[in-house]
């Protein structure tokens, strides 16, 4: 394995957007925790849930969520595969599992968040 002095590679803003990524990841389930179990204390129903789900900011923050989640979590295993898996055809399928499993689950995501309706 050879040391690379530059950062040109484009492996450096991908490292940077992994640390940038963890850190919203922790603000926002912090922010998430705070304020729904400490300061709203209202009682955790479907409808409750389901009137907060249908407005237009928490569909932005819960979609904003999930992309940055399975950014996160994805390119993490994605990295720790490139380091453990040297076999060309198995880190192929591997990735392509992996990219099939992140579109998979963005578009179930979106398509459960955006049409979701409040009034129950």
């Amino acid at each position: 394995m050879r040391h690379r002095e530059d950062v040109t590679s484009g492996g450096a803003v991908l490292w940077l957007f992994q640390r940038v990524t963890g850190v919203y990841l922790a603000v926002v389930l912090f922010a998430h925790v705070w304020l729904l179990h400490y300061l709203l204390r209202e009682d955790l129903t479907f409808a409750a849930v389901a009137d907060r789900v249908a407005t237009p900011l928490w569909k932005t923050i819960d979609i904003s969520f999930l992309v940055v989640a399975l950014f996160h979590g994805l390119y993490g295993l994605w990295i720790v595969l490139e380091d453990y898996i040297h076999w060309g055809w198995v880190r192929i399928f591997l990735y392509s599992a992996i990219s099939l499993v992140a579109l998979v689950a963005l578009v179930l995501g979106i398509l459960t968040i955006l049409p979701f309706q409040g009034g129950f």
